[in-house]
C-alpha cells in the first residue's frame, strides 16, 4: 500500500440469522399449537355468532311476515265491518241480507266424529267504486248473464261479459278451518271469500238453513266443510289456534265487556238484560239459530217464522275479535306434557312453563291437541287449570309428550256503523 493512502474497509459477508433459544429456526411446535388453538376458538366463536345472527334474522323475518298477515287480516276485517249492509231488497219472501255468526263442526282425526267446532261469520256488505272498477263496470251488460264475481275465472268471465250485475252488495264469509289428520292438530287456517251479487243459487255464502242432525252438509248450509273451504276460499292467515267473535248488544255493560276480556263462555256472563255480557253468536234473521244462551244458540231468536220476516232483523253495533296465532319456525314457543292427563285433571305438568305468557287474563290459556285450558296459576313445571274445555272445546285425555301451545293473543274491536237493535225484546 502506498504511504499516505487511506485504508480501504474490508467487506464482511453477512452471517447466518441469530439462533433462537432451543437451537431451531422459525416458530416452535408449541407456539404453532397455541396459535392454532387460538384460531380454532376464534373460528368457533365466529361460526356461533354467524349462526346466532342468522337465527335472529330468520326470527325477525318470520315475525315480520306474521305481522304483515295480521295487518292484512285487520285491514280486511275493518273494511268488512265498516260496510255491513242491513237493508233487505224486498219486504216479502226470503230476505237477501243477513248477518250470521255460528260454529261449524269438523272431523280433525278422520274417525268420522266431529271433534272440533270453529267460528264462521257471514254477512252482506256494500261495495264501493262500481263505476271506477272495470270488472264491476262491465257486469250486468249482457242479457242472460249467469256468472258471479267470486275470484274464480273472473277475468275470463269478464271478457265474455257473463257477470251478473252486483247491485252494490256482496256476500262475505270468514271461516277458521282446522288442519286435517295429516296436519298438526290444534292449528288451522283462517279463510275469507267474497261473492257478488248476493244470493242466487246453492253457491251462496249465506246459509238458508243450518245443519241439524244431518251427517253431510249440503248447499243450504253455506260453506260448511273443509273440502269446500279449501277449494273455494282464500287463505288469510295460517297457523291459527283460535278465532272467536263476541258481539255487543243493547244490554252490554262496560263491566260485562271487561269481564269478557278473559274470553269466558256466554253462560257465565249472559248478554240478557242485567247480565251485561257479549254474545258469541248472531243471527240477524232470528230464525236460523235456536233460542237460548249456549254456544250454538242465539239469545234473541224467535223461531223459523222469523226467517222470512225482515222487519224484525237485528244487527250488532260492535264486535270483538279474538285471534290466537301459533308461533312457528324460529319463533316457535311450545312445551310438552311431562305426564299424561285425563279430562278431570286440574294439574297440568309440563317440562317448562316459560313459553306461555300470562300478564293479561286473555293470555292465560294453553292448548293441548284440540282442547283449550284456562289456567289460574303456574310454577316452573306446571299449570293449575281453572277451566278444562275452555273456548268452546271439550275436556280430553292427553298422553305424555303431547305438544302444549300458548300462541300470541290479539284482541281487536270494530264498530259497525250500520246496526239495528231489537225494540221488542
Amino acid at each position: 500500500m502506498r504511504a499516505g493512502a487511506p485504508a480501504r474497509k474490508r467487506s464482511v459477508a453477512p452471517g447466518p440469522p441469530p439462533v433462537r433459544a432451543g437451537g431451531g429456526q422459525g416458530f416452535s411446535l408449541v407456539e404453532l399449537m397455541v396459535a392454532m388453538a387460538i384460531f380454532s376458538v376464534l373460528g368457533v366463536a365466529l361460526i356461533a355468532l354467524l349462526r346466532s345472527s342468522t337465527a335472529f334474522l330468520e326470527k325477525g323475518q318470520a315475525g315480520s311476515e306474521l305481522q304483515d298477515q295480521i295487518e292484512n287480516a285487520d285491514r280486511l276485517l275493518a273494511d268488512d265491518f265498516a260496510n255491513v249492509y242491513i237493508r233487505p231488497s224486498t219486504m216479502e219472501g226470503m230476505p237477501d241480507v243477513r248477518f250470521l255468526c255460528d260454529r261449524i263442526p269438523f272431523d280433525t282425526d278422520g274417525d268420522s266424529i266431529h271433534d272440533a267446532w270453529e267460528s264462521r261469520l257471514c254477512f252482506v256488505r256494500s261495495v264501493k267504486g262500481e263505476a271506477s272498477d272495470p270488472l264491476l263496470r262491465a257486469s250486468g251488460t249482457k242479457p242472460g248473464a249467469t256468472a258471479v264475481i267470486d275470484g274464480e275465472e273472473d277475468a275470463r268471465e269478464a271478457e265474455d261479459q257473463d257477470h251478473r250485475a252486483p247491485g252494490g252488495k256482496q256476500e262475505v264469509c270468514w271461516l277458521l278451518v282446522p288442519d286435517g289428520k295429516d296436519g298438526d292438530r290444534g292449528s288451522g287456517t283462517l279463510y275469507r271469500l267474497t261473492r257478488m251479487p248476493v244470493g242466487g243459487g246453492p253457491q251462496s255464502l249465506l246459509p238458508a238453513e243450518l245443519p241439524r242432525d244431518r251427517p253431510v252438509a249440503d248447499a243450504r248450509d253455506g260453506i260448511a266443510s273443509r273440502a269446500e273451504a279449501e277449494s273455494r276460499m282464500r287463505p288469510v292467515i295460517p297457523a291459527v289456534l283460535h278465532l272467536s267473535f263476541r258481539f255487543y248488544t243493547r244490554h252490554t255493560s262496560e263491566a260485562g265487556a271487561r269481564l269478557l276480556q278473559s274470553d269466558r263462555l256466554l253462560e257465565e256472563i249472559p248478554p240478557m238484560r242485567g247480565g251485561g255480557g257479549l254474545s258469541p253468536t248472531w243471527d240477524s234473521t232470528r230464525g236460523l239459530l235456536p233460542v237460548g244462551q249456549k254456544a250454538d244458540q242465539f239469545f234473541l231468536a224467535r223461531g223459523p217464522d222469523s226467517l222470512l220476516d225482515p222487519i224484525d232483523d237485528v244487527f250488532p253495533r260492535r264486535v270483538r275479535v279474538t285471534l290466537v296465532l301459533d308461533r312457528v319456525g324460529n319463533d316457535a314457543a311450545t312445551g310438552e306434557l311431562a305426564r299424561a292427563i285425563g279430562p278431570q285433571d286440574s294439574t297440568i305438568a309440563v317440562d317448562d312453563t316459560r313459553f306461555a305468557p300470562g300478564g293479561d287474563p286473555a293470555e292465560r290459556f294453553i292448548k293441548i291437541g284440540d282442547e283449550w285450558i284456562q289456567w289460574s296459576a303456574r310454577d316452573a313445571r306446571g299449570f293449575v287449570a281453572e277451566r278444562r274445555g275452555a273456548r268452546g272445546t271439550r275436556p280430553q285425555s292427553h298422553p305424555a309428550g303431547t305438544t302444549v301451545r300458548a300462541g300470541a293473543t290479539l284482541v281487536r274491536e270494530y264498530d259497525i256503523p250500520s246496526f239495528r237493535e231489537d225494540w221488542n225484546d
